[in-house]
């Protein structure tokens, strides 16, 4: 998953402070959610997946339901 987040993050060209500002969360907690120290709590993966436009499902599995996905 921490791979899967820092590569969406990435290619939106969002950094670990903007998605923990739109995120409402430390920026400490989103570095560690992309280096998979911690798990994003649910309802974070949906609001990520919403604001980069990407299936919650393929953030969380690596495995597509939709089209919604980063190459």
């Amino acid at each position: 998953m921490a791979a899967r987040l820092d590569r969406a993050l990435q290619k939106a060209n969002i950094s670990s402070a903007k998605a923990a500002g739109w995120l409402e969360v430390s920026e400490h907690d989103v570095q560690f959610w992309r280096r998979g120290i911690t798990v994003p709590p649910f309802a974070a993966f949906n609001r990520i997946a919403k604001a980069l436009d990407i299936d919650p499902h393929w953030l969380c599995t690596g495995q597509a339901q939709h089209a919604h996905q980063p190459n």
